[in-house]
């Protein structure tokens, strides 16, 4: 029993020694510093050219807080030019809370139009404002970000890369041929054609329609149907909204024609203004 004593006696005088000893090795930051790790969190990002997002999860690690935030550049190593970025555009501010029924007149005295850059950092928690309206070229842009708090500073080389794109598709019917594509074809009129396709064929103008659950479809406004598609004319950007395009299929039997109607849904955005082509393939 006298022996058991002693080797409990003992594991408790080693196991202390090493938790010193570990306690020892480990570097706790003092008052005031800022750690080895900070970094941020998901470093690659995405946003889409011309709508608005805040991009970044700072990781502290161990550092004092407060901390502060500064690009100090950014790259885009495929050598399209950064200015758009930094170049300041107007964006609304609301002074007083909107109600929703307000008239343009009772709106236009809430709000206040100021000028700040297209992409800013949040100075306090260290997040990418990126403002709506925006004219950012498509590309991957790198951003090197200064860190500071009382103690001092540390520069984070790449500490996000942010790939913009101008459109995407995100999101389509698994009974579509395949996944719609968007083609900008010019600056000009501010306008989107839909083109569609049946096995292959392009169809006219008035095979395609968009008037089902059009509340929560994109915004615009219908202008004609043309042997070359169905044209809208659109405000930009164009926002994530769910839209159905219904196709009218005509097949012959017996040498009677018969019409159906089959609709499917696909979720875009485009973000810079000009005249665009969205063919759809069923």
């Amino acid at each position: 029993m006298r022996n058991n004593k002693r080797i409990f006696q003992f594991s408790l005088l080693a196991l202390g020694a090493a938790l010193l000893l570990s306690s020892a090795c480990t570097k706790i930051p003092q008052e005031g510093s800022i750690a080895p790790d900070i970094n941020y969190k998901n470093r690659k990002q995405y946003a889409i050219s011309g709508l608005q997002l805040n991009i970044g999860s700072f990781q502290p690690s161990t550092s004092t807080l407060p901390l502060k935030f500064e690009i100090v550049e950014i790259r885009e190593p495929g050598g399209k030019p950064v200015s758009a970025l930094t170049n300041e555009i107007p964006v609304v501010r609301y002074k007083e809370a909107i109600v929703g029924n307000e008239s343009a007149a009772e709106l236009a005295l809430k709000t206040d139009t100021v000028m700040v850059p297209a992409l800013g950092i949040n100075e306090n928690t260290g997040v990418l404002e990126i403002q709506e309206g925006n004219k950012i070229p498509a590309g991957e842009y790198h951003f090197d970000i200064k860190v500071s708090n009382r103690s001092g500073s540390k520069l984070l080389t790449d500490a996000l890369v942010v790939e913009f794109k101008e459109w995407d598709v995100l999101s389509w019917s698994p009974d579509m041929a395949k996944q719609p594509e968007i083609e900008r074809v010019g600056d000009s009129p501010n306008q989107i054609r839909f083109v569609a396709y049946l096995d292959g064929q392009q169809l006219p103008g008035d095979y395609i329609d968009f008037t089902k659950d059009r509340a929560s479809g994109f915004k615009g406004t219908f202008v004609d149907d043309t042997n070359d598609g169905e044209i809208w004319s659109v405000k930009f950007p164009v926002k994530e909204a769910n839209t159905y395009a219904t196709w009218k299929i005509v097949t012959v039997v017996g040498g009677v024609e018969q019409v159906s109607y089959e609709s499917y849904n696909f979720n875009f955005v485009i973000g810079i203004p000009g005249s665009y082509v969205v063919r759809l393939y069923k």
